[in-house]
């Protein structure tokens, strides 16, 4: 059994399971920020992203949102092994999730980050298949359509999986990230697309990075996929099939919000 010590002293923004433990009362509506407040934190944007609480400069992922996500949640993906979510896709999860990837709040990559540290122990708890435990973890982000990284600043699963890492390798599961799949300029928006349409979309347009295989996994490390939601599992089921047809098969992922419609039972069913 993977263990990762993920403690944080208590009020951090992290998400450790003693955060997440306290009952510090409900998490409060969305707060409007005042037009000066609001330039600051676009200037300087440390509000929590989940709520808006706390001044400029304040953290980026508050106690009680941390409390509201009430993850790690297992989620069924047939054909990707096992996978894991930080919390479902609604709420503060919900806000902080479009706010890092669609506008602009590139400094909630280390919380949110932080989230993913408990599914990833999660996808390497109770192994039912007799593998051994990892001693390393590769982490895999799921690609974004070039156009997309170019307005977002850079790709955004490549950013957070690069916060990831070192957390992972600090609680004692070495890991790195490798950018090992890449998503062709053709490949659609997925939004609005369902389950048929997203895998269409992928099946011609995702392929190895760099136009080479990815480097095979060293002795003992697992590859890991990592995505911000998973709706369909489409392009978790793309990315576990290229990276197959390579040489280099995940065991499972790990996402940041669930926004299927069937989820697992329960956790024990992993």
């Amino acid at each position: 059994m993977v263990v990762v010590d993920n403690r944080r002293r208590a009020g951090s923004a992290g998400p450790s399971s003693a955060v997440r433990g306290a009952r510090i009362g409900a998490v409060t509506a969305t707060r409007a920020l005042s037009p000066a407040a609001a330039l600051l934190d676009l200037l300087l944007p440390r509000t929590c992203g989940g709520c808006g609480a706390g001044p400029p400069g304040g953290g980026g992922w508050c106690p009680a949102c941390a409390q509201d996500t009430a993850g790690p949640l297992p989620v069924r993906v047939p054909g990707v092994g096992r996978v894991a979510a930080a919390g479902r896709y609604r709420g503060p999860l919900r806000r902080a999730v479009l706010a890092y990837k669609e506008r602009g709040r590139r400094d909630l990559a280390p919380d949110l980050a932080g989230l993913l540290v408990d599914p990833v122990a999660v996808v390497f708890t109770r192994r039912s298949d007799g593998a051994p435990d990892p001693v390393a973890v590769r982490l895999v982000p799921a690609p974004s359509r070039p156009s997309a990284a170019r307005v977002r600043g850079g790709d955004h699963m490549v950013r957070l999986c690069r916060a990831l890492a070192p957390l992972l390798t600090a609680a004692g599961l070495p890991a790195r990230t490798d950018p090992a799949l890449a998503l062709h300029r053709r490949a659609r928006d997925s939004v609005g697309l369902d389950g048929a349409g997203r895998a269409a979309n992928l099946a011609s347009a995702l392929y190895p990075a760099h136009g080479r295989a990815p480097a095979p996994a060293a002795p003992g490390e697992a590859v890991l996929l990592v995505d911000d939601v998973v709706t369909s599992g489409a392009t978790l089921r793309a990315c576990a099939a290229v990276l197959a047809g390579a040489g280099v098969p995940a065991v499972g992922a790990v996402v940041l919000a669930d926004a299927s419609a069937r989820r697992a039972p329960h956790r024990g069913a992993m």
